[in-house]
């Protein structure tokens, strides 16, 4: 409604609604490693996977091992992608956002949500390319939902940095997920395809947010919330605050370089973490406690 003075609980519960949204599927990306140790349950990649007769000392027989080293690499290839495409649209969803509404963007989000989750949930040996499908699609989605759900923050005048650190910190919650994957499948409660589906399903509660909570320039199905921008307003922003003002400020040159650097290192961290232990140990999955 255009009156949010009259009812400023629409506000706390869009808040609280995208706070959950975003903690279920903006940052599931980072937590993709988790499942590093329950993808060869379901034989994915498996054909990577190298069989050899090694003879035991004290029984002299022949036991088969297999060298997966193959296989992990391909893990480790998504999750790269995965990363990658999660930092590299950033700009391009924000003018996305800017051009066509927050809105617009969530339902972008939405078809690439379900392309990244029915994706996992219908792979299979056969189909091995769908894991990279998944790691590619779930950070277009998560990125997309991340940046239309900080439009919300318009609505909280004396609040709005709260209000961004609080959907920054509920997006680094989705992380969590796959590790609560890997113990479900591991104790055998439940599968990766039905998991799969469960967040497949979680797309009802984006569009849900979608239409209930952003906005958009076009004149029909307007939000429960919206926001007025005056002429005067839409002037100022064109004069003063450009892009390429914004763009070349030194300040944001540095703070943009120092965080590229820090979050980057950080979210490729787990991808090379294996790979160097593995050849620091030379390849001893005993010392290095990696299980290939």
């Amino acid at each position: 409604m255009d009156d949010q003075a009259g009812k400023p609980y629409l506000k706390i519960i869009g808040l609280i609604w995208i706070l959950i949204e975003c903690s279920l599927v903006a940052g599931n990306i980072f937590g993709f490693a988790s499942l590093f140790t329950e993808l060869p349950r379901y034989g994915i990649y498996q054909s990577e996977c190298i069989s050899s007769l090694e003879q035991n000392k004290l029984s002299k027989a022949n036991i088969t091992t297999d060298a997966c080293h193959g296989q992990q690499a391909k893990y480790q290839l998504a999750f790269a992608l995965g990363i990658a495409f999660y930092n590299l649209p950033a700009m391009v969803s924000g003018m996305i956002s800017d051009y066509f509404g927050p809105r617009s963007l969530k339902l972008i989000a939405i078809i690439f949500h379900l392309i990244s989750w029915l994706s996992l949930g219908f792979i299979t040996p056969n189909r091995n390319w769908l894991l990279i499908i998944h790691t590619v699609f779930l950070s277009l989605s998560g990125i997309s939902t991340l940046l239309a759900s900080f439009s919300i923050s318009n609505h909280f005048v004396k609040s709005r940095g709260l209000v961004t650190a609080l959907i920054s910190g509920s997006q680094l919650t989705g992380s969590l997920w796959y590790a609560i994957f890997q113990i479900l499948i591991g104790k055998g409660l439940i599968s990766l395809s039905t998991l799969s589906f469960i967040w497949a399903s979680f797309s009802v509660l984006m569009f849900g947010s979608a239409m209930l909570f952003l906005d958009w320039p076009f004149s029909f199905i307007d939000s429960t919330l919206k926001s007025k921008i005056t002429k005067k307003e839409v002037k100022t922003i064109t004069n003063d605050d450009t892009l390429i003002k914004h763009l070349t400020s030194p300040l944001f040159i540095v703070v943009t370089l120092f965080l590229s650097s820090l979050l980057l290192t950080v979210s490729f961290l787990p991808i090379v973490w294996p790979a160097w232990i593995s050849y620091l140990t030379g390849s001893n999955s005993e010392s290095s406690e990696i299980d290939y």
